[in-house]
């Protein structure tokens, strides 16, 4: 498949998405959150200073495999007097963080390294902490934000406006396809999609932006419908233009969206054995069959475009 292919997110739902796309998209970008402050991720931005990079080894792993060797090293538990233990993955990263000065320059140094198809790019070019705001309140941090029992309203930074990677804002410029991986809305999702260096990239981009929709509750956004996801979405001013959901998920939309800017609709079976969670096999046949397409023909309607 020859369209240019970006994926926005973090946690789990991105790795799924990654190993979907892995064997078909031969330009594939993953831009990922750095602003985990809990586990191992967490420990080392205590320690140490500087990004949480547990998203970015969990998707460097899904575009390896998991059947690779290095892959299930990089996920195993190492420990160190002096840090704790933390997988391997976690360390390397860092480590080839310090050396380069630049985590961007790491994850490409190693991509490279390790003969991946694709990219893994740190959504800010700076370490960046997550803010919720309630509707009487203030929450700081992205465990306290997945924790907390009362609705987060918006989510906010800091620094209020980090910096951006130009290789991730000119990977959203030129992509076919933008998706917006599953996962929790706040911290995993809009932690991403609503840095608004990011938001103003997506909002400009020619591509079309896909939503794959949550299947299950989560505890930071628990009883919301997905009408209410895509409003959390567009309050933050993140351009959707269709969305990927499972007609048989527990999280459904209430209503069909309408008015300017209504979402195309996109059903496909994705639900997995494991409740709440993506099958690989499943995504990968929606995303071909509703995506792969359009993008080689939009693809090919650009390059006619360019030649005359």
């Amino acid at each position: 498949m020859d369209g240019r292919v970006v994926v926005l997110g973090g946690g789990h739902g991105l790795a799924a998405v990654a190993r979907a796309l892995r064997d078909d998209a031969r330009d594939l970008t993953l831009i990922v959150t750095i602003a985990d402050d809990g586990g191992s991720s967490g420990e080392l931005r205590r320690r140490r200073e500087g990004p949480a990079v547990g998203d970015m080894r969990r998707s460097l792993i899904a575009l390896m495999g998991d059947d690779v060797a290095l892959a299930r090293a990089f996920a195993r538990p190492v420990t160190i007097n002096r840090l704790g233990s933390h997988p391997l993955g976690n360390l390397v990263i860092r480590s080839l963080a310090d050396a380069f000065g630049d985590l961007e320059a790491a994850s490409t140094w190693l991509c490279e390294r390790l003969g991946i198809t694709g990219l893994v790019l740190p959504a800010s070019a700076e370490p960046v902490s997550l803010v919720g705001e309630t509707d009487s309140d203030w929450i700081d941090g992205e465990s306290a934000i997945g924790r907390a029992e009362a609705h987060i309203r918006r989510l906010r930074f800091k620094p209020e406006r980090p910096s951006v990677p130009p290789a991730a804002i000119r990977a959203i410029e030129r992509a076919d396809w933008v998706l917006l991986a599953p996962g929790s809305l706040f911290t995993s999702v809009l932690a991403v999609s609503a840095l608004p260096d990011v938001c103003s990239a997506l909002a400009h981009t020619a591509a079309r932006i896909v939503w794959i929709c949550n299947l299950a509750d989560q505890r930071e956004s628990a009883g919301m419908s997905l009408n209410e996801h895509l409003a959390a979405l567009r309050r933050h001013r993140v351009r959707v233009d269709c969305a990927l959901h499972d007609p048989a998920g527990e999280l459904q939309f209430s209503l069909q969206p309408r008015g300017s800017g209504a979402l195309e609709l996109l059903p496909a079976p994705l639900r997995s054995a494991d409740p709440g969670t993506h099958d690989c096999s499943l995504l990968r046949a929606a995303l071909r069959r509703e995506l792969f397409c359009d993008v080689n023909s939009q693809t090919a309607m650009r390059r006619t475009t360019a030649a005359h």
